[in-house]
C-alpha cells in the first residue's frame, strides 16, 4: 500500500533557508518571498508532520531536537532533488544519460583518467561506465553490452568496413624478462630457446576462451595465464618467466635494470594501432561525441581544456 507523502519539496526547501540563515526574516530575502509566506511554510509543515520544529521562546530560529532531526533528513532528499533538477536539465540539453566505453587494458589508463578528470571539470550529468578486456574480450564486450565507443588495439574485419573509426598514436609491446633471469644475458635468442622457459600471459577475457584458451603470441608451451599486466609485471620481476608488456608500463623497470628486453632474433618489439570505434547503427549523443574527442585530444597532446562542448 502506498503512503501518502505529507509535505512538499517547497516546505523542505523553506526549512533548509531558515537553518542555513539563522532566521525567518533572512530566509524570506534569501527566497525572495515576504515573511509570512515563510511562516505559512513552516506552520503548515508542522501540522503535516505533526511535529514542533522550532523553539519560539528564543529570539532566533532555533531547531527543536526533532526539527534538527527532520533538517538533517531534508538536506539529503534536496541534494538529490538537486542533481535530479540539473539531470533533467543536461537530457534535456540532448545529453545522454549513460555511456558504455569498452578499452583495452594494454592502453595507457593515465590517457582515461586525464579525459575523467576532464569530463568532471565540465560538470557532466551523463554517467561513463568504462569496462576494461583484454584483446578479442574488448570487441565481444563492445558487441555484448551495447556499449557506444570502444577502444581496440585491433579491429576486426566485420567492423572497420563500417563503424566510425578514429586512429590513435601507435603503441608499442615490448618482450621483457627479469635481469637475473636466464634469457637476460643471452644475445640472439630463437623461438626454440624460448620454448624452454616459461610464458607469462595476459589472458584474453572473451567468454570464447575461457575452457580453451588461444596460443600465445610466441607459441610457448610452458605458459602462466594471469588476469592483467600489473600481475604479469610482478611475475616477470620476480624471475617467473618472460613476457610482453606495453611498454608505457615497463619504461621505469627498464631504466634502473630491474627487466632487461629478450633479445629474440625476430625482434623484441612489436606494434599495435590502437582506434577508437563507434556504434555503426546509432548515432552518439553530446556526452559520448564529447568524450571520443576528448580521447583523441589527449592522444595528439592537445590541452583537452580547448576542446569543445558542442
Amino acid at each position: 500500500m502506498t503512503t501518502q507523502v505529507r509535505f512538499t519539496l517547497d516546505q523542505l526547501v523553506v526549512l533548509d533557508a531558515i537553518r542555513r540563515t539563522g532566521s525567518f526574516a533572512a530566509a524570506a530575502r534569501e527566497l525572495h518571498r515576504v515573511p509570512s509566506a515563510i511562516s505559512y511554510a513552516v506552520s503548515t509543515l508542522e501540522m503535516a508532520l505533526d511535529l514542533a520544529l522550532f523553539d519560539r521562546s528564543h529570539q532566533r530560529a532555533v531547531l527543536t531536537p526533532a526539527g534538527a532531526r527532520i533538517v538533517q533528513e531534508a538536506e539529503d532528499l534536496l541534494t538529490r532533488s538537486r542533481r535530479l533538477e540539473r539531470l533533467a536539465s543536461t537530457m534535456g540539453q540532448g545529453f545522454e544519460p549513460d555511456v558504455r566505453f569498452v578499452v583495452d587494458a594494454a592502453y595507457p589508463m593515465d590517457a582515461i583518467a586525464r579525459v575523467l578528470m576532464e569530463l568532471t571539470a565540465r560538470d557532466l550529468r551523463t554517467r561513463i561506465h568504462i569496462e576494461v578486456e583484454c584483446q578479442d574480450g574488448v570487441v565481444d564486450r563492445f558487441e555484448r553490452d551495447h556499449a557506444d565507443v570502444m577502444l581496440t588495439l585491433e579491429t576486426p574485419d566485420h567492423l572497420s568496413r563500417k563503424a566510425a573509426m578514429h586512429a590513435l598514436p601507435s603503441l608499442d609491446m615490448v618482450l621483457v624478462v627479469a635481469s637475473g633471469h636466464a634469457l637476460a644475458t643471452l644475445e640472439n635468442v630463437s623461438q626454440d630457446t624460448l620454448l624452454e622457459h616459461t610464458d607469462i600471459v595476459v589472458r584474453d577475457s572473451s567468454p570464447r576462451y575461457r575452457d580453451a584458451p588461444p596460443p600465445t603470441f610466441l607459441g610457448t608451451r610452458h605458459v602462466v595465464r594471469v588476469s592483467d599486466f600489473h600481475t604479469k609485471l610482478l611475475a616477470i620481476m620476480r624471475g617467473v618467466g618472460f613476457g610482453w608488456m606495453p611498454e608505457h608500463l615497463v619504461t621505469g623497470a627498464l631504466a634502473d635494470g630491474k627487466c632487461v628486453p629478450v633479445r629474440l632474433a625476430e625482434g623484441h618489439r612489436y606494434t599495435y594501432r590502437p582506434h577508437l570505434i563507434e556504434r555503426s547503427d546509432e548515432a552518439l549523443g553530446r556526452a559520448g561525441k564529447f568524450l571520443v574527442a576528448l580521447l583523441v585530444a589527449d592522444a595528439a597532446d592537445e590541452p583537452l581544456g580547448a576542446v569543445r562542448l558542442l
